[in-house]
């Protein structure tokens, strides 16, 4: 467990980075807008790159919130299984909801979790960065079946 706590503290610590760094180039960028005195669309220009900053700075204050985080717990049965690409159809990415809350997995954690299971996700409170995840069994509830395929 050591393993994966490590390796997704790492992870966090490079999106913080990443979400930093754009933060950065879009607080410049509005500074030059702001600075240079043009009239007209850069009202519009300046107006996006505020929301985009905006939407970055509240990131990064998330993933810095996590790094002296403790980790939570999240069990309840699985509402929802999918997959979505997030650059189209590039970077397929896996998600499950567990008591209304969508958690992103692996790939190797998705495949092995099915629909009605019920699972314990631990995960970071404020990003809901996903550490693993287990099949958990509740003592004198029966195990759910898994849901048969709709027929067509």
């Amino acid at each position: 467990m050591d393993d994966r706590v490590a390796a997704a503290r790492s992870s966090l610590r490079n999106t913080a980075l990443v979400y930093s760094l754009f933060l950065v180039v879009a607080i410049v960028v509005a500074v030059y807008i702001v600075v240079s005195a043009v009239s007209g669309a850069a009202y519009v220009t300046l107006s996006f790159v505020v929301i985009v900053g905006l939407l970055l700075a509240y990131q990064v204050v998330q993933h810095l919130r996590d790094f002296g985080a403790r980790l939570a717990e999240s069990d309840g049965v699985v509402q929802r299984k999918f997959r979505r690409a997030d650059l189209i159809i590039f970077m397929d990415s896996y998600y499950l909801t567990v008591a209304g809350t969508v958690f992103r997995l692996r790939p190797e954690d998705w495949i092995h979790i099915e629909e009605g299971e019920r699972v314990k996700v631990v995960h970071f409170p404020h990003t809901l960065t996903v550490v693993s995840v287990h099949s958990a069994s509740y003592p004198g509830t029966p195990p759910t079946p898994p849901t048969p395929p709709a027929q067509s």
